[in-house]
């Protein structure tokens, strides 16, 4: 590896000349720049260390005089709630008379006069049955009401001869020409053909009421309309088989009565001891929210349902448009009288925790009170209390969890409240 030296000559040296002289300051400059430094150090922790520390004091002077200050509440008085309210409950319509028509004879139908949706009068014919076998009975005891009577003419006639046989013998014995045992015989004879004639004439009643029953089983052939209303429901038809009652028969018809309708609405404990009959209420249709129908309360069951523990309501509406129908749902307004109307007082002012339903009061001497108390009814921003305040009582608005009984509070001014 090779190695360079450098070499530098004198006369070089002699052309870089001196080194420049070390400036002397004086003492006094060092000592005022010292000084001056010092200075700007501190007043410069003095004007950012001296704020805060004031800030800081302020802070704290500040969160002393909150502790010290009184809290600020905004009360209110409560309100009686109104006597009577509106309350609208829902319901359904009935019809105010209504029934299923079954055939009180068996048959075959022979012809039907109304369909569904024909408004019929009362005992306008609704449908007709074909019985061939209830005729064939009426013939059967027609002939058995002729037979017995002519058995009773027999009867009447043996009656007679008996009698005739008896008077007879009854002029033989007097002349001693018949004896006493034939007269006894033909007098027990004439006992035995009358009451031969009663038994005949028993017979045709029973044979005559028999035929009666079949006359009258004949005519429920023609079935009628009980009473006026509409036809909502046909449930036979021609040639088909019809069998006599209710059980497990055929129904033929379903008859409405709809001049007159019927709201039916189930009511809760809280209102059902003051409805009375005779209220006037007001029924609401949704499809028809243009009108309103009103009505009267025709009766209330007086007597809740276990287990819904409501009480059923019925309101009479005149319907003679035909306009309500049967089976659909409606609500009903109904004004409900209330003997002891609860206190109005803010949401905002129930306390609910471990000791129940409480609002705070104020007294007279700016302390707070708890009491406990008994929601009626909730009204969204406003409660109903039935028992634990009075209408001169101070509610506070706003409790939250800071206020305890007996602290001491000061009343907001109503500009400041509100």
């Amino acid at each position: 590896m090779n190695e360079h030296t450098l070499t530098i000559d004198a006369d070089t040296i002699d052309d870089i000349g001196d080194p420049a002289p070390v400036p002397n300051v004086p003492a006094w400059k060092l000592a005022f720049l010292i000084v001056a430094l010092t200075g700007m150090i501190v007043a410069a922790f003095f004007v950012g260390w001296l704020p805060k520390t004031h800030r800081q004091q302020a802070l704290v002077e500040t969160v002393q005089r909150q502790k010290e200050m009184l809290p600020i509440v905004e009360i209110v008085l409560p309100k009686p709630a109104m006597e009577t309210v509106e309350v609208t409950f829902p319901g359904e319509i009935e019809a105010l008379e209504e029934t299923v028509i079954y055939a009180r004879t068996s048959g075959y139908l022979k012809r039907w006069h109304v369909d569904i949706g024909d408004t019929v009068q009362q005992g306008q014919l609704l449908a007709e049955i074909d019985t061939p076998e209830v005729d064939q009975q009426l013939q059967q005891a027609l002939a058995n009401v002729e037979q017995l009577k002519a058995r009773r003419q027999v009867a009447e006639t043996k009656l007679g001869l008996t009698r005739y046989t008896l008077t007879r013998l009854d002029e033989l014995l007097q002349s001693q020409a018949a004896s006493r045992q034939e007269y006894d015989e033909s007098q027990a004879e004439f006992a035995v053909a009358e009451h031969q004639v009663k038994v005949a004439d028993a017979d045709i009643a029973a044979g005559m009421a028999e035929l009666q029953r079949i006359k009258e089983l004949q005519s429920f052939a023609k079935v009628y309309a009980p009473f006026a209303g509409t036809i909502t429901e046909r449930s036979i038809d021609l040639g088909q088989l019809v069998t006599a009652g209710s059980g497990q028969a055929q129904s033929l018809f379903r008859l409405v009565s709809t001049d007159r309708v019927r709201g039916v609405v189930h009511v809760p404990q809280i209102y059902a001891f003051n409805i009375e009959p005779g209220e006037q209420a007001q029924l609401l249709v949704r499809e028809m929210a243009d009108r309103t129908f009103v009505g009267e309360v025709a009766r209330t069951a007086r007597s809740l349902d276990l287990q819904t523990r409501t009480m059923r309501i019925e309101i009479e509406f005149d319907n003679s448009d035909g306009q309500l129908l049967p089976g659909a749902y409606v609500q009903v307004r109904l004004p409900v009288r209330r003997p002891n109307p609860p206190m109005l007082i803010p949401a905002s002012a129930l306390i609910f925790n471990a000791s129940g339903s409480q609002i705070a009061t104020v007294n007279a001497e700016n302390l707070v009170e708890l009491r406990a108390v008994d929601v009626d009814a909730d009204y969204g921003n406003v409660l109903g209390i039935a028992t634990g305040i009075e209408s001169t009582d101070r509610i506070v608005v706003n409790p939250g969890e800071r206020l305890v009984g007996g602290m001491s509070v000061t009343i907001a001014e109503p500009d400041a409240a509100g």
